[in-house]
């Protein structure tokens, strides 16, 4: 029993480390464990005690578990509600009936089984604006790559099953193979396998049972494959302490270059669109809302797009704009008058005291060389985003604009200042 806990603490704290990138994640917010009773998800379960345990999790987790009532399995339900009463979790039970909604959608047993799950899985989710914790891992990573291209999946199917996409995270994923199996094999803790999972009636089982055997016989190394299409090298060291990871508005912009998404085939944008997203903690974008935004590109016009997570801006001639919409700039800006310091955009402004700063208003003028100037055309001639100029701050001195604060965008423009109001500002 003393080497069974030392091994499953060295396991689990290696995952841990592992999951750096995702910490934050656990420690602020709820998970919904999928939990279906068998090996994997009970392995899942176990990481999350652990984490409890360890004072990891600010919240405990919610257990969810679906009765496909593909058979008459009473007695296993009744024990799989029994031991999670035991854990004191809070948890959700459903019973489904998975063959009905098979025969009615035409849709297979797994994949009936799937839609429903999930559909419940993300309604609690959203709910507790929390995520869905499953338990795959690296060989399930081969088992779909090989389903998907049976299905005639392309390039994309390689990149399948991500940590972290979709509020959905796969922390076993980065759990070292051997350390998975050794628990698969050895558990210590209650498991309620389906006898589902060996029949060869299903595909997924198929090759789960003759043709993964085999490659993993010939050599296969399905954590370095996973590793290899998910650019999961060692990670680089952190510039930034654990703070704030963003300090600025100006950190939260990504740029792509017009010219890729131009002449590129849409698996590359989306590779490259990603990408970009990933760094900024942010979800990949749906096959839908990829074509959208490609017809927008190839319209070789101005647009704006949005969806749940970023604002994506380009103009004419520009590249495209990502804007996270939890950056600090789509913030209203704060002003203190008895000291003068504006605020926005994780910068600080001092503004003389016979100014007073607002929001860009549609219509505003600056004069500029002995000419009135529309603010619009000159935020549009220096391709500031359409997005983030109605938040932008101008300063007014006896109801005429004097100055655009551009560098609280972008610290590497210059600020729009009326010629009557040039040296009057206090930096």
């Amino acid at each position: 029993m003393l080497e069974e806990n030392t091994v499953l603490e060295n396991s689990f704290s290696i995952l841990w480390e592992n999951l750096n990138e995702y910490q934050d994640l656990l420690r602020s917010k709820t998970a919904i464990i999928a939990y279906s009773g068998g090996k994997d998800s009970s392995l899942l379960l176990q990481f999350y005690i652990w984490l409890k345990k360890k004072n990891r999790l600010s919240k405990d987790p919610v257990l969810f578990h679906l009765d496909h009532s593909i058979r008459d399995n009473s007695t296993q339900e009744a024990s799989i509600v029994n031991y999670f009463e035991k854990l004191g979790f809070q948890f959700v039970v459903k019973k489904k009936n998975i063959p009905k909604f098979s025969l009615k959608t035409g849709f297979s047993l797994e994949e009936s089984g799937r839609t429903i799950r999930y559909k419940n899985l993300h309604r609690i989710a959203d709910d507790l604006q929390g995520y869905i914790a499953t338990g795959h891992h690296s060989e399930d990573y081969l088992e779909t790559v090989f389903i998907q291209l049976i299905r005639g999946g392309g390039w994309n199917s390689l990149r399948t099953l991500n940590v972290f996409e979709n509020n959905r995270f796969r922390p076993l994923m980065l759990l070292p193979e051997k350390d998975r199996k050794y628990f698969i094999e050895n558990p210590n803790w209650p498991v309620f396998e389906d006898e589902s999972n060996g029949s060869r009636l299903f595909l997924r089982n198929r090759i789960r049972l003759d043709m993964i055997p085999l490659l993993l016989k010939e050599g296969a190394n399905s954590e370095k494959i996973y590793r290899n299409f998910h650019d999961l090298e060692t990670p680089r060291p952190k510039l930034k302490g654990n703070g704030a990871e963003f300090s600025s508005g100006e950190e939260m912009v990504r740029k792509i270059s017009r010219q890729i998404l131009e002449s590129e085939p849409p698996s590359i944008c989306k590779y490259v669109i990603d990408l970009h997203l990933r760094s900024l903690h942010l979800h990949p974008v749906s096959s839908n809302f990829l074509k959208d935004l490609l017809s927008k590109i190839d319209s070789r016009s101005s647009f704006s797009l949005e969806n749940k997570d970023a604002w994506f801006w380009k103009s004419v001639s520009s590249d495209l704009y990502i804007l996270s919409k939890n950056a600090l700039f789509f913030r209203e800006f704060s002003f203190d008058p008895k000291i003068g310091f504006l605020r926005w955009n994780g910068k600080t402004k001092r503004v003389p005291g016979d100014c007073s700063p607002m929001n860009n208003l549609e219509g505003d003028k600056i004069r500029l060389g002995g000419i009135h100037r529309d603010l619009s055309e000159l935020l549009r001639e220096r391709e500031i985003p359409v997005p983030v100029r109605k938040m932008l701050p101008i300063l007014k001195r006896d109801g005429k604009t004097v100055m655009v604060c551009l560098r609280m965008w972008d610290a590497r423009i210059e600020d729009i200042v009326s010629d009557d109001f040039r040296g009057a500002f206090l930096s």
